[in-house]
């Protein structure tokens, strides 16, 4: 039976499936999510989800955009609430932001990190990707011009200052690669890593 609480009540459909489909991708693995088993879950009728999604292929891609439009969001964010002007400081911020909000979005991250998904690339998802990207590169370059190891190459530093968090947000959010970190905040830790991937301005 499936479970009450997810039943979809005249909302946005579309944004229910999504919430849906990453919650089971994290429970149940992606191997479990199918457009029927959503519909079923969610009380609707088991055609309703191809409104919107005509395979599971075109929803497995949807979900992987929506997780890099949101950690782009998340991401730039935090680089305008920052409060210094310095662009090391706003690069800062934004690792901070992109790290916090893996963590506490873990379905959608895990969903749009998914290896299975990368298979199902459509342009829009291409472009999510893309953007996010840029959005790092621009703003690795202008801390490099503010003094952030101005001597390396762009892209091998965009690229650095990429995958480290990504590889942070990778481990802490699986359990069995995480080292023990319950003595620490998740702030503070989130910060203190962060800081030894792109050090604030004060501390160059």
């Amino acid at each position: 039976m499936p479970n009450t609480q997810n039943h979809y009540h005249h909302g946005d459909l579309k944004a229910a499936i999504l919430k849906r489909a990453t919650e089971i991708i994290e429970n149940d693995g992606i191997e479990a999510l199918s457009l029927r088993g959503i519909a079923r879950d969610l009380g609707v009728s088991h055609g309703a989800p191809n409104r919107h999604f005509r395979t599971r292929a075109h929803l497995l891609s949807a979900l992987a955009t929506d997780g890099w439009e949101k950690m782009r969001n998340a991401t730039r964010d935090a680089a305008e609430v920052e409060e210094s002007d310095d662009p090391r400081d706003k690069l800062n911020a934004m690792g901070r932001g992109f790290l916090s909000w893996a963590l506490q979005n873990r379905s959608t991250y895990l969903s749009a990190m998914h290896p299975e998904v990368s298979r199902y690339r459509d342009e829009a998802l291409l472009e999510a990707m893309e953007a996010f990207q840029l959005t790092i590169r621009t703003a690795v370059a202008a801390a490099q011009s503010a003094g952030r190891q101005p001597e390396v190459d762009n892209t091998l530093l965009s690229l650095f200052t990429i995958s480290v968090p990504f590889g942070l947000a990778a481990m802490l959010i699986d359990s069995a690669q995480s080292p023990d970190i319950s003595e620490w905040e998740t702030d503070e830790l989130v910060a203190r890593l962060i800081d030894l991937v792109v050090p604030r301005s004060e501390t160059v």
